[in-house]
């Protein structure tokens, strides 16, 4: 009878603990976001960010929407659209699949961003988003022009002009060929590519004109004669005569602190 006791006591012992581990498993951790729709665009926080930073980041997107369309030559810009507001690589991580700092996707309608104070994302992003809606997504040879205009557009960061940096990829031998850049983009180094790109970008629109660069973007990199009239090394000879012009003495360059990007 003590035995049968014993058991009892063990078994309703052993259920109160399963039922306190259940109840622990049970426990939920609240994540609030909150948004706000301004026009044709929600914004997204978290409820963590104060207001005033929140309001901060509004205004540099709508800035940005203004200063992208005077780049390109557009008027206006009314489509529906998302932007989320991230704390951390991480975060981006999750929601994208990719830890960069920012990653657009119109066919979304969606943009993810890093909020940061110094080498924002934002303008960057906002002209992927722009030039996708306005002009459409371009073919794979043209994903240089995609990524050098949304660079040219949000900047390198870099105490150095595009020219400048330019000069200094010539005179250390770090220039890509664009048939590789058109044909490979992603397989260059990052910081080069970009770079370059967004030189070349800044040097077509101002020496020939928004409406050849949107042909050449829909087209893609094989039409570069038609449009143009010059071939990929013939622009390659254009753009190093341009710089050396510019700049006839070799840039005092850290290429160390550059490549760390952002």
């Amino acid at each position: 009878m003590k035995l049968r006791k014993i058991i009892i006591i063990l078994l309703i012992g052993f259920l109160a603990s399963c039922s306190n581990e259940s109840q622990k498993n049970e426990e939920w951790t609240k994540i609030t976001r909150e948004k706000k729709t301004i026009d044709n665009i929600t914004y997204y926080f978290s409820s963590k960010i104060d207001i005033s930073r929140r309001n901060s980041a509004i205004e540099e997107c709508q800035n940005s929407i203004t200063e992208n369309l005077k780049l390109i030559k557009e008027i206006d810009f009314s489509n529906i659209m998302d932007i989320e507001f991230l704390e951390s690589r991480k975060e981006m991580l999750k929601f994208t699949g990719m830890g960069a700092q920012g990653m657009a996707f119109p066919d979304r309608n969606t943009f993810f961003t890093l909020l940061k104070d110094e080498g924002s994302p934002i303008k960057h992003e906002m002209m992927h988003m722009i030039t996708m809606y306005k002009w459409g997504t371009p073919p794979e040879t043209s994903t240089w022009m995609n990524e050098g205009l949304a660079t040219y557009s949000g900047g390198t960061c870099s105490e150095y002009s595009l020219s400048e940096i330019y000069k200094y990829f010539i005179q250390s031998e770090k220039v890509i060929a664009i048939n590789n850049l058109a044909n490979n983009f992603y397989g260059n180094p990052d910081m080069v590519a970009y770079t370059q790109s967004a030189f070349v970008c800044k040097y077509l629109i101002d020496n020939y004109g928004i409406e050849k660069f949107k042909l050449l973007w829909g087209k893609g990199f094989n039409e570069l004669q038609s449009i143009y009239g010059f071939n990929n090394k013939q622009l390659e000879m254009n753009l190093s005569e341009f710089v050396n012009e510019k700049h006839p003495t070799e840039i005092e360059f850290n290429w160390e602190k550059f490549n760390e990007g952002c």
